[in-house]
């Protein structure tokens, strides 16, 4: 029998919980001050709460309730209106330091009684625990809230500034049905959130970590993208796809298979990014949609880079046809342009995408396993969607560079095509092929020119 669930308020969450949280159940919050536990919970209760199933939100000793509401007032899913109607705010705090914290479960059901809530969330509930003594009154206590809660049959969220030790430490954790756990981390000027299923009693979730974001708009979630399964009876087409460079496509037998990813790896200077528009331009003339995922460059450069050839800038980016997904190196996210690519993927949109730079990508993920991760899985979803990717990446030596890439980077790429400059008084820019996966390609060197026409490649050489 399918699970009723009770909707977060972000399509994203539901995702990684496989629909939302098991409803009449018993959740726990956790994570430090500042990763997103009271905006992630506000959000669920004006997402669900109605005239016939309200909410109660019960704030405790963290913050004064009007202090509470007054912040949840800056996010645009807080609707003044429906706080006394379905939405209910209470101090439980305030009663408890009257009545004692052994009158907990007593005051809950008082409240249940009166408001009639399906959707409880007490915040913060680890607070209440430095007004227990022993840990058998702690115990005691907590079995005769979650009885009341149980028995009334509500959905109830427990928040609270816990560690990770604590899991094992403290009873809610063991009556728990669900634990999802939000963390921070800064690394040097760069500061990410995210969220892990800790948790979910008789259902599966999406394991890993899933970035998230903080915006006037509340929580935006990124899913961890997984590595799609191919069914056994998967056939590939072949089909080659033309670069729209000049004499690169006969270099590897008349284009690349479509759903490759390759990846062109070069020096500054050396015609990755001009390859990269070649590419995306000529899947425009051959009517097949392309994104552009640039973090160097914004619209307004990338058109003076354009404006040099003889290009109309206008038929790429003004062609609905194109996408440029800018986004600064700066504020960058790894998961964000994941997930927002993958959705264009996925919804059958794009047939070439080219990534630049993929350096850049990996900068913002501070983890080389995670960023390695998405980018297998991204490729392996190319391959299923038929789309052809190439992935920019600069190197650091002019002349013979040691090494392309990092190893892993360069197994998981069906061609590698490598770009240098020669040495000597007239330094000429180069371009070799070191790899296609099942195809033949010309094993010699030969001189790559740009122009006002673009790049073109010289085979006589």
């Amino acid at each position: 029998m399918a699970i009723e669930r009770l909707k977060t308020g972000n399509p994203n969450l539901d995702q990684v919980l496989h629909g939302g949280f098991p409803i009449n159940t018993i959740n726990v919050v956790m994570g430090a001050p500042g990763t997103g536990k009271t905006i992630l919970a506000e959000q669920l209760v004006f997402a669900n709460a109605t005239a016939a199933a309200p909410a109660l939100y019960l704030t405790t000793l963290s913050e004064p309730l009007d202090k509470f509401i007054q912040h949840g007032q800056s996010y645009g899913f807080f609707d003044s209106s429906r706080v006394g109607e379905t939405v209910f705010y209470e101090d439980l705090g305030a009663m408890l330091r009257e009545r004692g914290i052994g009158a907990l479960a007593e005051v809950v059901t008082e409240m249940l009684a009166q408001r009639k809530p399906k959707l409880i969330v007490i915040d913060s509930f680890k607070a209440l625990n430095e007004l227990i003594e022993t840990p058998q009154d702690r115990r005691t206590i907590l079995f005769d809230l979650a009885s009341v809660l149980t028995a009334y049959k509500c959905t109830t969220f427990l928040i609270g500034e816990y560690s990770g030790e604590m899991m094992t430490d403290l009873p809610e954790f063991a009556i728990a049905d669900s634990i999802v756990l939000l963390m921070k981390e800064s690394t040097g000027v760069r500061e990410q959130r995210f969220l892990r299923v800790e948790k979910l009693r008789g259902s599966a979730s999406i394991p890993g970590m899933h970035a998230l974001n903080i915006s006037e708009n509340g929580i935006a979630l990124f899913p961890r993208l997984l590595t799609p399964e191919i069914s056994p009876d998967y056939i590939s087409k072949p089909q080659r796809v033309n670069t729209g460079v000049a004499g690169l496509d006969e270099m590897i037998e008349k284009g690349f298979w479509r759903g490759s990813t390759t990846l062109v790896a070069g020096p500054t200077g050396s015609g990755k990014t001009i390859i990269g528009l070649h590419f995306i331009r000529e899947g425009i003339i051959n009517n097949e949609p392309g994104v552009y995922v640039g973090f160097q460059e914004n619209p307004v450069q990338m058109s003076q880079v354009m404006s040099h050839f003889d290009w109309d800038p206008d038929m790429l980016l003004k062609n609905d046809a194109f996408e440029f997904m800018y986004r600064s190196p700066v504020e960058m996210q790894l998961d964000s342009v994941a997930a927002e690519l993958f959705s264009r993927v996925r919804e059958g949109r794009v047939k070439r995408v080219v990534i630049d730079a993929i350096g850049d990508l990996k900068k913002s993920s501070g983890d080389p396993r995670r960023f390695f991760d998405f980018l297998y899985s991204l490729t392996q979803w190319f391959a299923i969607q038929n789309v052809t990717c190439l992935l920019l990446f600069e190197v650091h030596q002019l002349f013979d560079p040691p090494q392309i890439s990092d190893e892993e980077i360069s197994n998981l790429s069906d061609n590698i095509v490598l770009l240098s400059f020669s040495r000597g008084s007239e330094m000429r820019r180069m371009v070799r092929i070191i790899k296609t996966r099942g195809s033949g390609h010309d094993h010699k060197e030969h001189t790559l020119s740009i122009t006002s026409a673009g790049v073109s490649i010289n085979r006589s050489s």
